[in-house]
């Protein structure tokens, strides 16, 4: 299973959540990755069911048959013919991105940034806050940067996340 896609499909769960107070949440998404080097670009969407505190679910309509679920501690996920169940508890790496997902959702950005050893900066315009999260360090995992513009009801409404390999994936939201 390729990690950087297993990373994306989280952050993009994450990101279509209200808030672990919310009981239930669903949105629309869609996908723009863009690969380093090549410059290909592909395209996903679907949608994200939150049952909160410890259930998320995303499935794919675009590509079919993909999807990430959450549930307590497991994380199970297929990209095309790969299939992955990983207990977070168990692993490391992980349970850190679970951790900064999470954490991001419920909008501790300062713990995020402190887990990760990144700074991070928020600004407020025309009712969007705009939450960058930017590393101070390279690594051959996790993410240099990540962005998050928050509508109205702290919801997101587009998050780019670029990783320390050049992946860039750009998420919107619809609700």
């Amino acid at each position: 299973m390729n990690i950087r896609h297993t990373i994306c499909i989280l952050l993009v769960a994450s990101a279509c959540i209200l808030s672990a107070k919310a009981e239930s949440h669903v949105c629309s998404f869609t996908r723009i990755q863009t690969m380093p080097v090549s410059g290909k670009v592909t395209h996903g969407d679907g949608r994200v069911t939150l049952e909160a505190p410890d259930k998320l679910e995303m499935i794919y309509d675009n590509p079919q048959g993909d999807y990430l679920i959450i549930d307590g501690p497991t994380l199970s996920s297929c990209t095309g013919k790969s299939k992955m169940k990983v207990n977070t508890d168990r692993n490391a790496m992980f349970r850190n991105l679970r951790n900064t997902l999470m954490n991001c959702i419920m909008g501790k950005y300062e713990q995020v940034a402190k887990d990760n050893d990144a700074d991070f900066v928020v600004e407020d315009a025309s009712g969007v806050r705009t939450v960058t999260i930017t590393a101070r360090k390279s690594g051959l995992t996790g993410y240099a940067r990540i962005i998050i513009d928050y509508g109205r009801k702290n919801l997101p409404l587009r998050m780019v996340m670029e990783e320390f390999g050049g992946l860039l994936t750009e998420f919107q939201f619809t609700y």
